[in-house]
């Protein structure tokens, strides 16, 4: 691959990224809200619960995205996703400002992707587990996560509408 077409696909990435608010909206539409707390297994977690977690990480990223530009190779922030679930009380909450949150947080960052310079995509970052990644890389998690998310929202509906 040529630098051009490196460029093009990060694009691409950074446009995907960029409609995420829009396809967690997507999906959301689609779901009934009383099934927002329906659980299909007891190990899953409920749709309202991802939504607060797509929320918690974004907000991860807006400061590792910022690290990874001003901070380069420097340890970014991970948490334990159980533990905030558990702790900060996820499940009996509603999640419409955590939609809101995410909306803004990741307009925010998608700004920030689309404007900086082709050579600060070289920055790399200390992820904890994950070892030394590229800006790039870390742009790939992120926008992996959300899509499995949207996956397991678009599975939990599914699973709801099977107890009818």
């Amino acid at each position: 691959m040529n630098a051009f077409s490196d460029s093009q696909n990060r694009k691409a990435k950074i446009k995907l990224f960029g409609r995420g608010y829009y396809r967690l909206k997507e999906v959301l539409s689609t779901v009934p809200k009383e099934s927002v707390h329906f659980r299909s297994r007891r190990d899953v977690w409920n749709i309202s619960e991802m939504v607060i977690h797509l929320a918690d990480l974004e907000a991860a990223a807006y400061v590792n995205f910022r690290r990874a530009v001003a901070e380069p190779t420097d340890t970014i922030v991970a948490f334990d996703k159980d533990l905030w679930a558990e702790s900060l009380g996820y499940y009996g909450q509603s999640y419409e400002a955590s939609v809101k949150l995410f909306r803004l947080l990741r307009a925010s960052n998608y700004l920030l992707l689309k404007n900086i310079s082709q050579d600060v995509w070289l920055n790399t970052v200390n992820y904890p587990d994950n070892g030394q990644i590229s800006l790039e890389d870390l742009l790939d998690l992120y926008e992996h996560h959300l899509h499995k998310v949207i996956e397991e929202i678009d599975n939990n509906r599914e699973a709801w509408n099977k107890t009818l």
